[in-house]
Formats: structure tokens, C-alpha cells, sequence
């Protein structure tokens, strides 16, 4: 072979070989990368569920008595007071009872008096001897069989006198009315349950959500947290109610387990009506004023190009800002091809260490460890970077790359 041929191959090679080793520089000068700035702002976490609006302390009133209702004083929406009438049982057959259980008194006391009148005579003759023990014996029991029936006759009386009593439906409480479910003329039956004739509402200026809350989200519940809800007839008002009492009574609802949680709400505007469904904000966790990042940083990751250009720089962090165990961890994510994936990367670092890729003041691909606070869907709290520098708002954070056409 001709020594030019030789050169030529030699050169190729080179080339070849040139290009290879320059290949991943050159890659990086053709990406453009998008970012996202760091801000401060407000940001709170909160647990979502939803639950129906009811009146704090209802009362259901019915009739201890069956009968015909022939008068209602009171609808839907009437304030009332304790002790007004609402409503008044037809009192023909109680006043027919009642009569006819006077009259049983009546003779009661009559067959008293005679019994009683013949045990005293007798009482008298026995002591004398005139009669024998058993006569004496059977006057008395006749006395206090007759004095027995006497009471007997006086309770059906006043049983009577009390079922009359109760021909008029008084409301216990001063509420509202919410619900009447009886009309005039109609006729209820009380022998085995209290039929519900009205249900009040002692006070609807305070209500109360009953809201279902899953098991993995109690335990961030607590007595006393704020609570943001909105109701579908006013979908652009914010209402707030403040946590009252956690069931702990666990109901099972297709097949998870929930625990109801009680929320007390301020209605005094009266905006909020009985059996709203509302749709509840539980606040976990609030700060105010804080540096955010947006969650498209934290999420990115490098492509094998980048990998490659910052990896010693990541391990190098990673060695002096993070615990041996941790860095090991770290650094087995990023030098292993099966964990380096969106969804490993970063994964072995604790909940509240994170970082995200910037480009430093000299152009250079760059990386920050942080803790984070509060996280969102959407950002999170930068509560400090592990270097020890200064918190700075208006710093790029890198979220996303475009190759150059």
C-alpha cells in the first residue's frame, strides 16, 4: 500500500476519533434550554375532599298519639319559639275515651264506697265475735279489691287527660322550620314509631359539613385547622369554616376506608342552605412570603449529553452536601443506565431534599441541592440551598431543552 494511502487512513482515523470525543460538547452547544425563575410568593398544601352542609342541631318532632291532623299553624321556613303550637290532633275519639274512662271512675268509686262501707261493719262485728274470720276476711279483700280498681280507673283517666296533651304538637326548641312532611286532614299512626311530622333547625346562622375524609389523608386533620370550601350555587365564593371534630368511627365506602370529619361554619349572611354539597380545602400547611420554584425544575433531567458533562459536578455536591449513606445512593442513580430515568432519578434523597440545574455566571451547566417545605402540584418552597448560599429571587432555574434546527 502507497504511504499516501497510509496518511489518508491515518487522517480518517484521527477524525474519527476527534469526532467522537468532541461529539458531546458539540451536542450540548446545540441545545437551547428553557427555564423557569424563581419567585417569592405564598404557597399552602391542602387535602382535598368534599361534604353536604346541615344545620348544627336538628330537632325531628312527631305525635305520640294517632289520629286525624286537623290543624297546622306553621310552614316551611317559619321561625318559631319553644312552646308554640305547631300542629293539632282531631281530639273527637280522646274526648269519647276520656268520657267513657270518667264514667268507669265513677262506678269505681262507687263499689268503693260500698265495699268500704261493709269492711268497716264488719270490722266492727268481728271484734265482737259475731261473725267468723272468714266473712270478716272476704269483706276486707272485696274493700281493697275496690280500692285497687278505684286506681286503676283514676290512671286511665289521667293516661287519657295526658294522650289529650298531646293532640298539640309544640315545638321544644326556638329554631326554623325545614321540613314539614304532613298535611291538614292527614291521618298518622303512632303504634309502633313516632311518625316525623316537622324537623326545626335550632340555628342556621352556624352550620356544620359533615365531610368524608380517605384513611390516607386523616392523619394530616387536625382540631382547630382552617378549612376553605365552595358551594356549587356561588362557584366563585370562597367560604371558611374552622375543624370542630374528627369521627373516629371508620365507614367503609366502596371498599376505603373514610372517617368523617365535622367542619363548623359561620352563616350569619345565610348563603348557605341545609344539604349543599360542598367542596372542602382542608389547610395542612401555609407559608407566606417564601422562595418558590416550579415543580418543572425539579422534575427535569438531563439527557445522556448533559449526564455527561455535569456528572462529575453532581458527585462532587453530592460528596460535600449530603450524608455518605444518601450520596452513595445519589450517585448510583446517576451512573446507573436502569435507575437514571424520570422516574428513579433523584428518588433515593429524602422527601425534603431536592435540586435543580441552573447555568452559572460563567455559562457553565451548573446543579443546586435545596430543602424543600411546602410542596404543591404545581410548586414548592425553597426553605434553603445545602451550600449555605443566599436565597435569590428572579434566579433561572433550567425545566426543559430544545434541540437548535
Amino acid at each position: 500500500m502507497k504511504k499516501s494511502t497510509w496518511i489518508i487512513l491515518g487522517i480518517l482515523v484521527l477524525a474519527v476519533v476527534g469526532y467522537l470525543i468532541l461529539k458531546p460538547k458539540l451536542n450540548t452547544k446545540k441545545l437551547d434550554f428553557t427555564y423557569t425563575a424563581l419567585e417569592k410568593g405564598n404557597i399552602e398544601a391542602d387535602v382535598s375532599s368534599t361534604g353536604t352542609v346541615e344545620a348544627i342541631n336538628t330537632v325531628e318532632i312527631g305525635t305520640q298519639i294517632s289520629g286525624t291532623i286537623i290543624k297546622i299553624y306553621v310552614d316551611y321556613n317559619d321561625r318559631v319559639h319553644a312552646g308554640q303550637v305547631l300542629a293539632e290532633m282531631d281530639l273527637k275519639l280522646l274526648n269519647t275515651n276520656l268520657n267513657s274512662a270518667q264514667a268507669n271512675l265513677a262506678v269505681s268509686e262507687a263499689q268503693l264506697y260500698q265495699a268500704k262501707d261493709e269492711y268497716e261493719r264488719n270490722q266492727t262485728l268481728y271484734e265482737k265475735s259475731v261473725i267468723s274470720n272468714k266473712e270478716y276476711t272476704n269483706s276486707k279483700y272485696a274493700y281493697n279489691q275496690a280500692l285497687s280498681a278505684k286506681k286503676a280507673a283514676a290512671a286511665a283517666v289521667k293516661n287519657i287527660q295526658v294522650s289529650m296533651g298531646y293532640a298539640h304538637i309544640t315545638s321544644p326548641i326556638n329554631g326554623t322550620v325545614i321540613e314539614r312532611s304532613v298535611e291538614e286532614g292527614q291521618t298518622v299512626a303512632a303504634s309502633f314509631a313516632t311518625p316525623t311530622m316537622f324537623i326545626i333547625a335550632e340555628d342556621l346562622s352556624k352550620m356544620q359539613i359533615l365531610a368524608d375524609m380517605d384513611e390516607s389523608d386523616i392523619g394530616y386533620i387536625k382540631d382547630s385547622m382552617q378549612v376553605r370550601f365552595t358551594v356549587q350555587t356561588y362557584p366563585e365564593k370562597k367560604f371558611y369554616g374552622v375543624v370542630s371534630q374528627i369521627r373516629l368511627q371508620p365507614i367503609e365506602i366502596n371498599n376505603v376506608v373514610n372517617y368523617q370529619v365535622v367542619v363548623d361554619v359561620d352563616n350569619k349572611k345565610g348563603l348557605l342552605l341545609p344539604g349543599m354539597t360542598a367542596n372542602l380545602e382542608f389547610i395542612t400547611a401555609i407559608a407566606k412570603d417564601v422562595l418558590l420554584i416550579n415543580n418543572s425544575a425539579l422534575r427535569f433531567r438531563p439527557n445522556e449529553v448533559m449526564l455527561e458533562e455535569i456528572k462529575p459536578v453532581l458527585e462532587e455536591k453530592a460528596a460535600a452536601m449530603l450524608p455518605d449513606s444518601l450520596q452513595a445512593k445519589f450517585n448510583s442513580g446517576i451512573n446507573s443506565e436502569e435507575l437514571y430515568t424520570p422516574i428513579n432519578y433523584k428518588k433515593n434523597l429524602p422527601r425534603n431534599i431536592d435540586g435543580f440545574f441552573y447555568q452559572n455566571e460563567q455559562g457553565k451547566l451548573d446543579f443546586k441541592f435545596v430543602e424543600i417545605g411546602i410542596k404543591t402540584g404545581l410548586q414548592s418552597e425553597i426553605k434553603r440551598f445545602l451550600d449555605g448560599s443566599d436565597l435569590s429571587e428572579g434566579s433561572k432555574a433550567i425545566n426543559g431543552i430544545k434541540s437548535k434546527k
